[in-house]
């Protein structure tokens, strides 16, 4: 079984539900027509979020994690939203209200648009602006206790300076590594503000990386090391090391790590040093694959936690979750990975939450609306939310504290 107090929840991202995001650097993108998919209204749970957070409640799940649009907070340079401000307000204490604990995001990969033309986390000058905007959260924040201050750094890095895939569509290994280094800083300069009112983390995606072959398993922990690991050593050392240096950051803090796990990436030797000498795909794994395109590896969520329970932090899994038109396929996965967080806390780590993504199918960033995460299913025609069978069983799992099949001690 699982302990009384771990928390079950459900991640979402402000851009990929709310709806009519218009002031961040995505809306602007999509608009120019340099993305392939508008998000438009999203799920609009901006205005239907009291209606979601009820069949939050009624589905049994005890906890939620959320992110904050900062450029709903700040649309303009110097100009503050007010009822943003409340309504933001209002959802944290409507979750409190019935008994849902807030796990809250303040960066989830879009930042506002004028933010952005000042040259965004590229320079080293604007993380005033990003002072200003965690400094008006700590007020918004009452009575919450889990903040994390970034998603997925290194896949906001990865994808908007070194693939150029996404915004700002930067294609530069040295710029990506400097966005790196300043958004350590960000954090630490986050934490500063905010720890001993919250319980202040950060949120890493953690993608296990295999050796393709015999001989390969060098490479497999060179890209271990830069996508997974060095960016959280940092936290601690103040020294990051990217491929061609090491940036000098300040040394920091987090009071807990986020572990956001999908699937594995197979690595092979490269002589490229344009690629850092070695190459990774997505493993390909079982037959199956999901509508992202990749394999299941329920033993890579404990892979993951064991390798974050290092850092001597408490854990959570703040995503993990299957994009799938297949529900019976939807429980077998939650299942199967719920078994191996089980496994982790068995031997000894302090894992204390699992947060399935997504409460609701939303807008998968450049897959658009195609890909169904959801454990509810939405009409975006109607934005009629109609919970899975997957949903129920999460449910009974969160209350139970215990998985399909498992005795109770």
């Amino acid at each position: 079984m699982f302990p009384e107090k771990f928390l079950f929840g459900t991640s979402t991202a402000a851009h990929q539900v709310e709806g009519d995001n218009k002031w961040n650097d995505w809306w602007y993108y999509e608009e120019m027509g340099k993305l392939p998919y508008k998000s438009g209204k999203a799920c609009n749970h901006w205005e239907l979020y009291r209606e979601d957070i009820e069949l939050m409640a009624e589905l049994g799940y005890n906890a939620y994690r959320f992110s904050i649009e900062w450029s709903r907070l700040f649309p303009e340079e110097g100009k503050f939203n007010e009822d943003a401000f409340n309504r933001y307000r209002e959802i944290i204490e409507l979750l409190l209200e019935k008994g849902i604990t807030p796990n809250v995001t303040l960066h989830h990969f879009t930042s506002p648009l004028w933010f952005m033309r000042k040259g965004g986390f590229l320079k080293e000058e604007n993380l005033k602006y990003w002072e200003g905007y965690v400094d008006k959260a700590a007020e918004l924040l009452k009575g919450v206790k889990l903040v994390a201050t970034f998603n997925e750094p290194l896949v906001y890095v990865t994808m908007g300076y070194l693939t150029a895939y996404w915004p700002p569509f930067i294609k530069s290994p040295f710029k990506s590594f400097r966005v790196a280094a300043n958004l350590l800083k960000a954090h630490a300069i986050a934490y500063e503000l905010l720890h001993g009112k919250f319980q202040v983390g950060i949120v890493k995606h953690i993608r296990v990386m295999l050796p393709e072959r015999k001989g390969d398993e060098k490479a497999a922990q060179k890209a271990d090391n830069l996508f997974n690991w060095y960016f959280l050593d940092a936290i601690w050392s103040g020294k990051y090391r990217g491929a061609f240096k090491t940036y000098s950051v300040p040394e920091s803090d987090a009071d807990f790590i986020g572990v956001n796990y999908y699937t594995a990436s197979t690595v092979r030797r490269s002589l490229n040093p344009l690629k850092m000498f070695f190459e990774a795909k997505d493993a390909e794994i079982g037959e199956r694959r999901t509508q992202m395109g990749w394999s299941v590896y329920p033993e890579g969520v404990y892979l993951a936690l064991r390798r974050a329970s290092e850092y001597g932090r408490p854990l959570y899994v703040t995503e993990n979750g299957i994009a799938t038109l297949d529900d019976e396929w939807r429980k077998e996965f939650i299942i199967q990975h719920l078994r191996q967080v089980l496994r982790a806390i068995e031997d000894g780590l302090d894992v204390r939450g699992y947060f399935y993504w997504s409460l609701m199918d939303n807008y998968e960033w450049r897959e658009g609306f195609e890909p169904r995460f959801g454990l509810i299913e939405v009409d975006f025609e109607t934005f009629e939310r109609r919970p899975r069978g997957s949903a129920y069983l999460y449910g009974e799992i969160a209350r139970t504290k215990k998985l399909p099949g498992e005795e109770d001690p």
